[in-house]
């Protein structure tokens, strides 16, 4: 390899590793999820799209040390759901991204009583003195309506239930 291209390839190597989240490739001795996040949490977010009439999205999470994530989105399961860090150190000095990203694929409607059914949801959230903080947005389309918009909640907040 010529001298330029070598430079190139270790520049490119080395921006990943300090943009890039680490993901779900975590080796099998570190903690997927610190202990602080791990455990139920619930909440609600804001509705933020016109064409839905419910105003609030009912969130509960059951977060393993594993990474993996179980509860209910509105009226939905969380079904094959997991955390992942969202950024890296670059990522988290300049405040880009938040810290960790949940998704998963919905079963039943998230909001049963308007029959709004998605496939996927993700929820990218901070741990912010004991709290989650975050959005929610599901799989969907950029325009259209409530047969195939995106439904999204915005001011997402998550504490442990009593």
């Amino acid at each position: 390899m010529r001298p330029a291209c070598l430079r190139v390839a270790l520049r490119t190597a080395l921006a990943a590793a300090l943009l890039l989240p680490a993901g779900r490739g975590a080796a099998a001795d570190e903690a997927v999820v610190p202990p602080a996040m791990q455990g139920r949490w619930a909440g609600n977010a804001r509705i933020t799209v016109s064409w839905c009439q419910q105003t609030n999205l009912a969130v509960a999470l059951d977060i393993h040390a594993d990474g993996t994530v179980g509860g209910k989105v509105g009226d939905a399961r969380l079904r094959s759901g997991w955390i992942t860090p969202n950024r890296a150190l670059l990522g988290h000095t300049f405040s880009a991204r938040t810290d960790y990203l949940i998704e998963g694929k919905l079963k039943d409607p998230i909001v049963a009583a308007e029959s709004i059914t998605r496939p996927r949801v993700s929820l990218p959230v901070n741990l912010v003195n004991g709290v989650l903080l975050g959005n929610v947005t599901t799989s969907g389309t950029v325009v259209g309506g409530k047969k195939t918009m995106s439904l999204s909640a915005a001011s997402l907040k998550l504490t442990r239930p009593p």
